[in-house]
């Protein structure tokens, strides 16, 4: 299996708003006992952003996108989305791991979100991200370099 990623442009709306969906619908349902295409829709136009975002490929195939800012303290990963038809093959764990190995080699940790009920969040725990913190919707999680390694 090969894994890469690739800048995303606007010609990729359509495409990241379809896995956006796919890859949510089932973990809101979960959580709020709904799902409104018209609200997903909302949420999703107001976080897209081609220049912000990759693609990513699994050998060659397109199945995800991410969205991971360096910032100077630490790494932030917003997004970081795995298309239902490719999940459970390890390429989120991939992406991941490439992640932190940049937070390693720069000493920082890795911080995110996640919905209580989106099974990504025992990925992160498998990498070794510890729960920071809480909302009434999401785990905080942090990975820091001299706890996981």
């Amino acid at each position: 299996m090969i894994v890469t990623k690739r800048q995303a442009t606007e010609t990729d709306h359509e495409f990241v708003r379809a896995v956006h969906h796919r890859a949510y619908q089932e973990v809101v349902t979960r959580q709020y006992g709904r799902w409104e295409t018209a609200e997903a829709d909302a949420l999703f136009e107001a976080r897209w952003n081609a220049d912000v975002h990759e693609i990513i490929y699994c050998d060659a195939l397109p199945c995800g996108y991410c969205w991971v800012e360096l910032l100077a303290g630490e790494i932030y990963v917003h997004e970081m989305v795995i298309d239902p038809e490719f999940q459970r093959r390890g390429i989120g764990t991939h992406v991941m791991q490439d992640v932190i190995s940049q937070a390693a080699s720069r000493q920082v940790p890795v911080r995110l979100q996640t919905h209580i009920l989106n099974q990504a969040a025992e990925l992160y725990r498998r990498l070794g991200f510890c729960e920071r913190g809480r909302t009434g919707t999401h785990f905080l999680m942090e990975w820091r370099h001299n706890e996981s390694t």
